[in-house]
C-alpha cells in the first residue's frame, strides 16, 4: 500500500510542478497589460502553487486550510516579486454553503 501511495504522489507530484511552472512566471518586459489566468484546481495543488510561489519550504503547505470553492489570487509582478493578495477567499458564498475537507 505504501509504494503505492508513493508511486501515485511521485507521478502527481511531477505533473503539479509541471503547472506550476507554465503558469507561474514573470511577464515579458514588453508586456503593456495585466493578464489573468484562472486555474480551478484541488485544494492541495493551490497550497503547493502558494509555498512554491512564495518560496516557503514544500511541507508548510499542511499548515494551511482552504473552503472549498475558495479564491486564492497570486500577483507576480514584472521585477519578480510576488505577493499573495488573498489565500482561500469565500465571500461570495453564503454561510451555509461553506465547507472544507
Amino acid at each position: 500500500m505504501v509504494t503505492l501511495k508513493v508511486n501515485k504522489c511521485l507521478k502527481h507530484g511531477s505533473r503539479i510542478e509541471a503547472a506550476f511552472r507554465r503558469y507561474f512566471y514573470r511577464a515579458n518586459p514588453d508586456q503593456i497589460n495585466d493578464s489573468y489566468d484562472i486555474i480551478v484546481c484541488h485544494a492541495n495543488v493551490i497550497r503547493y502553487f502558494v509555498c512554491r510561489a512564495l518560496q516557503y519550504p514544500p511541507e508548510s503547505w499542511l499548515r494551511m486550510s482552504l473552503p472549498h470553492a475558495s479564491i486564492t489570487w497570486i500577483m507576480i509582478m514584472g521585477d519578480g516579486r510576488v505577493s499573495l493578495r488573498c489565500l482561500g477567499d469565500s465571500g461570495h458564498l453564503s454561510a451555509d454553503m461553506i465547507t472544507r475537507n
